[in-house]
């Protein structure tokens, strides 16, 4: 044993840890508020279509307040070279295809114009995407996938196979230049690809440049990616992606874009002459559209993001010339509250979002690009400050967040309505009444009210969240809540676990927590292990043993394992072999059990991965670094512990 200990040592020291990111949910919290740097490089020339950018730029948009920075890009034209139209659009040419990575190389110049960019947003603690965008990508990649468009090209085609070979080549080298960098900069696979490229044509190519970023460096393994679906516009275009994409990997946040309705964001146009937006019928109309968003994203376990959202400039204004648009535009305070109400409901969703704006020449301009000198704006300032302000000031990150199916606590903050998931049962002598706690909650605007007027004992005024029913099998759980009282009277609660354990009820109360008139600064607690034959268990909150009013909010349940890694406790079965051992990319299982899962574990014990399903009696282990690691292999009749070795 202890030329073991010795030589997980020695080993340990050399080996690297997986580079694990911030996970997607967390990101998009993290991104919260942001803005687009539209129309710069998008353009085929930087400072066509917008002022060629300036550090100060990043400076401005994080003084401001923002969080994250949206930089559309493209890479089509001049910017790599190599053609894709000497090869057949006829169907059934695919063979005659014999181009390879090589031929398409971005220009160098411009991967070092972006990296200056990139690294001015990062400086600034900007949250940074790398958004592939452009006229050109459509033009020369997009168009070949719409059916209506004269540059189609069928999938059959030689012509096709080109053109995704050259869109795989770029995000290969895009992969590459920044396979270095931080969780802060994100890639966004493309922009708006609905228009031409139906659902199933768009999975596959999530999947293609999914699996592209994934393989070029370990530290790309967990960064966080943006996707969208294909066929359908605005909120209908993530619910596009199959389940089979968002599945495949962990690391995925879905995207849509906001801008209805046309007739008003886009006033400043022939054509569109609704320059008023605000009603209650505007608003419920967001409201529809969002709350589909949402419900799609809790079914399906994928944060979201809002990638582009805006409306036309102030009566069409030109803030380069000062002068008013041909066609009119939004009045401006509807223009205003356009911005301000779906900034709000995008936050109060948990939804990140980025603003689009193009600058002082466009017909949506937030920021008047004055960080370039050569600007020169008739209109004086930085920014469009009403609007501006608008999208910074309203919403609280997020009034309703849901629940996932790994929630022990369903609405654990009450802000998806104070009795959703919660219910109130009173027995015995007791009297009591629940309700909304709105001024009294510790974040948010909600909370619990119990106000108990006949008290009896403590089980006999209850609040009561749901069941959890998921495998507990070797955890344990730390359940926290905040509460206080209405006065300094001496009120006390306790929080117990309800559980089914070999068939049989079974309660477990905390100790008694006192309270005072102010949330304490640290929760409250109660610890439980879970035994083995648990069923489902349910967090419930007594109140009944004292007359007054309860205030409780912001409950959390934390899950850890119980098991732990040591080398005494790693074990040989005759269940289970697994082979090679050292291996270099996949280790085989030689047994006859079925519904295996599997958790890998460092030397150290951090998580790698858990609970995933052994298929085909394998476990790939390519994207490990070299050195020892903990496999648990585990189903409803057995568990065991291997120590296994990875070589590069």
């Amino acid at each position: 044993m202890r030329f073991f200990n010795i030589l997980i040592l020695l080993i340990s020291i050399s080996i690297t840890n997986v580079n694990g990111q911030t996970d997607p949910y967390t990101m998009v919290e993290r991104m919260g508020r942001g803005i687009n740097l539209g129309n710069t490089f998008s353009a085929p020339v930087e400072g066509n279509w917008a002022p060629v950018v300036y550090e100060q730029y990043f400076i401005d948009v994080k003084n401001a307040g923002f969080a994250n920075v949206r930089i559309p890009m493209d890479f089509y034209g001049d910017r790599t070279s190599g053609t894709t139209t000497q090869y057949s659009i006829d169907a059934n040419t695919s063979d005659d295809y014999n181009g390879t990575i090589d031929d398409y190389v971005v220009d160098q110049n411009y991967l070092n114009r972006i990296e200056e960019i990139v690294n001015w947003s990062l400086n600034q603690g900007l949250i940074t995407i790398i958004d592939f965008h452009g006229a050109q990508l459509k033009s020369d990649f997009l168009y070949t996938f719409s059916d209506s468009n004269t540059q189609y090209t069928p999938p059959s085609s030689a012509k096709r196979v080109a053109d995704l070979h050259k869109f795989k080549s770029i995000w290969t080298q895009i992969s590459n230049r920044f396979k270095d960098y931080s969780e802060n900069l994100l890639f966004e696979i493309v922009n708006e690809p609905y228009f031409e490229i139906n659902a199933l044509e768009m999975d596959a190519l999530n999947e293609m440049i999914i699996s592209t970023i994934r393989t070029s460096d370990v530290n790309n393994i967990t960064r966080n990616i943006i996707i969208t679906g294909g066929g359908q516009n605005s909120q209908n275009a993530p619910q596009q992606i199959s389940d089979a994409v968002i599945e495949s990997d962990n690391y995925l946040i879905a995207s849509f874009h906001y801008y209805q309705p046309f007739s008003f964001t886009s006033s400043s146009t022939a054509n569109n002459n609704d320059f008023n937006w605000g009603t209650n019928a505007d608003k419920n109309s967001v409201d529809g559209h969002f709350d589909a968003v949402k419900n799609w994203s809790n079914s399906k376990n994928i944060p979201v993001t809002l990638g582009e959202f805006g409306a036309d400039n102030e009566n069409g204004l030109n803030y380069n010339t000062g002068v008013y648009g041909l066609y009119g535009g939004p009045v401006n305070a509807s223009r205003v509250e356009y911005h301000r109400y779906l900034a709000e409901q995008a936050i109060n969703r948990g939804f990140s979002f980025s603003v689009w704006d193009a600058g002082n020449k466009s017909n949506k301009a937030i920021h008047l690009r004055t960080d370039n000198p050569n600007t020169t704006n008739i209109i004086s300032g930085i920014w469009v400050l009403d609007v501006r302000d608008a999208l910074l000031s309203s919403g609280t990150w997020p009034l309703c967040y849901g629940s996932t199916e790994n929630s022990i606590i369903l609405n654990p903050d009450f802000e998806c309505g104070f009795d959703t998931d919660w219910s109130f049962n009173v027995s015995g002598t007791a009297e009591a009444s629940f309700s909304d706690a709105t001024s009294d909650s510790r974040n948010g605007v909600s909370g619990a009210k119990v106000e108990v007027t006949s008290s009896d004992n403590y089980n006999k005024v209850l609040l009561i969240n749901g069941v959890f029913t998921q495998d507990l099998t070797d955890k344990k759980i730390t359940i926290k809540a905040y509460a206080k009282s209405l006065t300094t009277n001496g009120l006390s609660f306790k929080i117990r676990v309800k559980a089914i354990v070999n068939g049989s009820t079974t309660f477990v109360p905390s100790s008694e927590f006192n309270l005072t008139n102010e949330y304490p600064t640290s929760p409250f607690e109660l610890q439980y292990t879970i035994p083995d034959n648990t069923t489902s268990i349910q967090v419930q909150v007594m109140m009944g043993n004292f007359q007054g009013t309860y205030f409780l909010d912001d409950f959390e349940a934390i899950i850890e394992d119980v098991e732990t890694l040591s080398s005494e406790q790693i074990t040989a079965t005759e269940k289970v072999v697994l082979y090679p051992n050292p291996t270099h990319d996949v280790i085989y299982l030689d047994t006859n059990l079925i519904d295996l899962r599997a958790s890998v574990y460092s030397i150290q014990g951090k998580v790698i991965f858990k609970n995933k399903k052994v298929i085909s009696k394998s476990l790939n282990l390519s994207t490990l670094y070299g050195g020892i690691y903990i496999i648990v292999l585990k189903n409803d009749n057995y568990f065991s512990k291997f120590k296994i070795v990875k070589r590069n």
